[in-house]
């Protein structure tokens, strides 16, 4: 069942260039969904959209079935039954934890909303947390708050404006896991945005890359790892080596040798890419390998990155996992291996 319906959504802020541009996706029922951008992306302007902050210019949201958005007409923010976590948290400071919480379901029953905010707390792991203030709280206590309130009322759908922005590095990935449990705990759907790649690998379902105000492409975080369908969605999942190629007898042709076996490509030229870790260093060179000069050589501990090159001034970077260490000037042996290289069309597309 579709949580979230979006079709043919558009909103400009200016005559020349459309923020969101006829987007249209979908959520399905107890999917964590990310949006992931560069900044200006319009990423956080399709959630102002879906939580009706903004008003589009066309296009339909439909949420658990109900339109909310449609040509000419938005259903207000309150009315929408969505529950917002915003990147500043924006907790009320002269309120304790508990009234935070209490705030998202003003209107029910004194007696109710003491139970839920109980129910909330203890499903954050912020039991006996109700008394205390948000300026002494850490920051992944106020994060948490911020999703107990947003549960509170039992949303169909959750909105989450990049929610791992403002904490640091081990805490990040400690929280990423906690609100990914928490929200399965609830039952609940996750629309949320980042600009952080690690944030939805490691949190979502489903990722849609946008660009420009377009989704570009859509799928689960190791569709779009295995098969980018541009080297702008691959690029978003750390460094590819990106090298023009001409194909011809059934060969990726460089200066330096032949990637072999390439099937379904005629012959021209080619933009592939590789990402580092699928780079093999041989331990003798052999007749289809390819020779490389390292130019760097980092340790880092689980790995050691190489940048060589391959001929006609091309460097190309490489993570090397064997216990050998390799330095500056060392000639080196690689193999392609051709299942792992990704094929574009450009730079572009």
């Amino acid at each position: 069942m579709e949580v979230l319906s979006v079709q043919n959504l558009t909103k400009s802020f200016d005559k020349d260039d459309a923020a969101v541009n006829d987007v249209s996706l979908a959520v399905e029922q107890g999917e964590l969904f990310a949006l992931v951008g560069e900044s200006g992306c319009g990423k956080t302007t399709l959630l102002r959209l879906v939580a009706g902050f903004e008003e589009a210019d066309r296009g339909t949201i439909a949420i658990n079935g109900d339109i909310v958005t449609d040509d000419g007409y938005s259903l207000k923010p309150e009315k929408r039954k969505v529950g917002m976590v915003f990147q500043d948290y924006a907790l009320f400071p002269h309120y304790t934890v508990g009234q935070n919480v209490a705030f998202g379901i003003s209107g029910e029953p004194a007696s109710y909303k003491k139970q839920r905010v109980k129910e909330v707390l203890d499903m954050v792991g912020l039991h006996g947390f109700d008394d205390r203030y948000s300026h002494n709280l850490s920051g992944g206590q106020q994060q948490r708050v911020a999703l107990a309130r947003a549960l509170a009322p039992k949303p169909k759908l959750i909105l989450l404006d990049e929610p791992f922005s403002d904490l640091d590095g081990l805490l990040k990935d400690q929280l990423r896991e906690e609100v990914r449990n928490i929200i399965r705990r609830a039952g609940a759907t996750a629309l949320f945005v980042t600009h952080d790649m690690r944030d939805a690998l490691s949190s979502a379902d489903r990722i849609a890359i946008m660009r420009n105000g377009d989704i570009i492409q859509t799928g689960t975080p190791r569709e779009l790892y295995d098969n980018p369908e541009n080297l702008y969605v691959a690029n978003f999942f750390g460094k590819i080596n990106a090298l023009q190629v001409r194909v011809k007898d059934g060969c990726f042709q460089m200066a330096s040798g032949c990637i072999r076996d390439v099937k379904n490509y005629g012959d021209g030229d080619y933009l592939i890419g590789i990402r580092p870790e699928n780079v093999e260093i041989l331990s003798s060179c052999a007749e289809k390998c390819f020779k490389a000069t390292v130019k760097l050589a980092q340790y880092f501990g689980d790995h050691q990155q190489i940048h060589a090159d391959v001929g006609e001034g091309k460097n190309i970077v490489i993570h090397a996992h064997e216990k050998v260490l390799f330095h500056e000037g060392d000639t080196i042996c690689l193999n392609f291996d051709p299942v792992k290289v990704h094929v574009f069309q450009n730079a572009e597309a």
